[in-house]
């Protein structure tokens, strides 16, 4: 009787290491990160012509919720903990807008799924990326050719390839990368501006 009680009492203890042990080894809980214009700078501009920015052409290796780097050129690190906290065609389509509202004399709107296009913009914005993400040499790499289309939206007035690229970013340093990311698409807004 008492070596039966003795293994239980073990068998439990066994099972109840091995639980917290289990529990222990989890993976961290996912982080989220949002594109964020840097700090200070002007708010929504008054006047000027009205910018409208469309859904920004992702492609699909980019098209999930999770932050990318690319290892050795071209192996793909999608980050288990790092994710976007809204669609990344939104996002970005909604800093460009931004962007152009703190550098240039326009009142510009972007994209969101549940409203339709203005339909009184002087100019839309087609964007159509190419990379956006960090590589494991501590690169930040943004790459996207876009258009400037007059109202119609189908004559295009302008439109050219647009690459920065960052270096001195941590490898696993998902808010950086953010941040880094960030800062680009307000170049990306500025080369835009300078075609308006």
């Amino acid at each position: 009787m008492r070596r039966e009680r003795k293994f239980k009492l073990r068998a439990i203890g066994l099972a109840l290491a091995f639980f917290l042990a289990a529990c222990a080894a989890r993976e961290p809980l996912p982080q989220f990160y949002l594109l964020t214009p840097p700090a200070g700078g002007n708010g929504r501009s008054h006047g000027g012509p009205s910018v409208y920015v469309q859904r920004v052409a992702v492609p699909a290796y980019l098209a999930r919720n999770s932050l990318v780097m690319v290892r050795a050129g071209n192996q793909v690190a999608y980050a288990s903990s790092a994710r976007w906290a809204e669609p990344l065609d939104q996002g970005i389509a909604r800093m460009v807008a931004e962007g152009l509202n703190r550098v240039a004399h326009v009142q510009a709107t972007s994209f969101t799924p549940t409203s339709p296009p203005p339909g009184d913009s002087s100019y839309s914005v087609a964007i159509q990326l190419q990379r956006f993400e960090g590589t494991d040499t501590g690169q930040v790499i943004l790459t996207a050719r876009y258009q400037v289309l007059a109202a119609n939206g189908t004559d295009p007035i302008a439109g050219r390839s647009f690459e920065a690229r960052r270096s001195g970013w941590q490898p696993g340093d998902y808010a950086g990368l953010a941040r880094l990311l960030s800062e680009e698409l307000m170049e990306l807004s500025r080369a835009i501006a300078h075609s308006l």
